[in-house]
């Protein structure tokens, strides 16, 4: 009953966040540091206020961090994608990493196809992404049009994303103990990947607003 509890308590903050907070320019710049910069991936039909928190906690760890996108991306995977790579060539620094909530994920399998991002992203952490489709994936029917080829569970866009073992390799793909949004777990692992864990969160969005999450995540950065 606490965690069901505690999954509500983190939807209900997510829904306010995503829809009753204010972006203001200051949420767009970010620290001065050596540290290789952060770039923070929101999933589907969310935007840069859902990462505001995680964002916040990096840099107090003086980690550099843009967010991306700036609003809820309601476009078509590949559209998100051409728009991460020209945001990621514009960061000035030669490496970056990047941590990307569920579809966020996929965006950026997408985007790694292109040779010059793959060259500048360092790592890839991925949290609760259904990097081979999700059973909810196949079935979200108002998605025909836009993404249901790169939710469906083993579409063949899903496939071919996966194909290439040296992307693979820069993914750490994490997934939360119990999701309820992304499921099977295996959906949310990857052959090849440089790590596929699980992390003692329950819920989908607790994956990017519990402080437990935001230590597995910090763990993993490089500096």
């Amino acid at each position: 009953m606490r965690k069901i509890l505690a999954i509500w308590r983190q939807r209900i903050r997510f829904f306010r966040l995503e829809h009753f907070t204010r972006l203001h320019e200051k949420d767009f710049t970010t620290i001065q540091s050596k540290k290789t910069p952060v770039v923070l991936v929101a999933g589907i039909y969310a935007g840069g206020r859902s990462l505001l928190p995680l964002k916040k906690f990096l840099e107090s760890q003086n980690y550099p961090v843009y967010l991306a996108p700036e609003k809820q991306n309601y476009e078509v995977v590949s559209i998100l994608a051409k728009r991460l790579e020209k945001q990621i060539q514009n960061i000035p620094a030669p490496k970056v990493q990047i941590v990307a909530h569920s579809m966020g994920g996929i965006t950026v399998l997408q985007a790694l196809q292109n040779p010059k991002t793959f060259a500048k992203v360092k790592q890839v952490i991925t949290l609760g992404s259904p990097l081979n489709g999700c059973l909810l994936g196949s079935l979200a029917f108002l998605e025909q049009r836009r993404n249901q080829k790169y939710l469906a569970l083993n579409s063949r866009v899903i496939e071919k994303l996966n194909l290439n073992p040296k992307i693979n390799r820069k993914i750490r793909a994490l997934h939360a103990y119990f999701d309820g949004i992304v499921f099977p777990k295996k959906s949310t692992q990857l052959a090849c990947a440089k790590e596929n864990s699980e992390i003692p969160i329950y819920g989908h969005v607790g994956l990017i607003l519990a402080k437990k999450s935001w230590q597995e995540i910090l763990k993993r950065l490089v500096k």
